[in-house]
């Protein structure tokens, strides 16, 4: 799992509190023993520095990750169906392919990873949105992945954009 850097945890915090509501969201981190204090924040962001010290960015073993990646997951799983779910699926064995046995990108094959990279974002956007498919992307990438990523965000948003222009384009045809 990549480490995502502060403002890609207040993003994915940003995600699960608009999703849940914040309250919603308090109390199901209370629940799992994630927080340290009772007292609620007073918006996402701040909630999300206390998440992040607690758990390093998701970087330690600690009950603040386990709740926000619980969270996460079922936010995704709320949003996509069995089928999409093995679209997806069969789309990161494209993008694992590209890889080395260390999870690191194979040089040969760059384009060929922008490509599948490309595909899995755009599927997972049209469930969820293009910054919660690029967090998610994040979370599961290996760390030389995750570099990619973040090199080649736009590119990501562009392919993306094509995508709907086409299907747009499709449906008016």
């Amino acid at each position: 799992m990549a480490q995502l850097n502060a403002q890609e945890f207040t993003d994915l915090i940003t995600r699960l509190v608009e999703q849940l509501g914040l309250a919603q969201f308090h109390a199901k981190l209370m629940k799992a023993n994630a927080l340290v204090s009772r007292k609620r924040p007073a918006d996402a962001s701040a909630l999300a520095t206390q998440l992040y010290q607690l758990s390093a960015g998701l970087r330690r073993q600690h009950a603040a990750r386990y709740a926000v990646e619980m969270l996460w997951q079922e936010m995704l799983s709320s949003k996509m169906d069995e089928e999409h779910s093995a679209t997806v699926e069969a789309l990161a064995e494209g993008v694992n392919a590209c890889l080395s046995e260390r999870l690191e990108v194979v040089p040969d094959k760059r384009s060929d990873l922008l490509a599948a990279l490309s595909a899995y974002y755009r599927a997972l956007a049209a469930s969820s949105g293009e910054e919660t498919a690029y967090l998610e992307m994040l979370l599961r990438a290996s760390t030389s992945v995750a570099q990619f990523l973040r090199q080649h965000k736009d590119e990501l948003s562009a392919a993306v954009e094509e995508s709907v222009a086409a299907t747009d384009e499709e449906t008016e045809g």
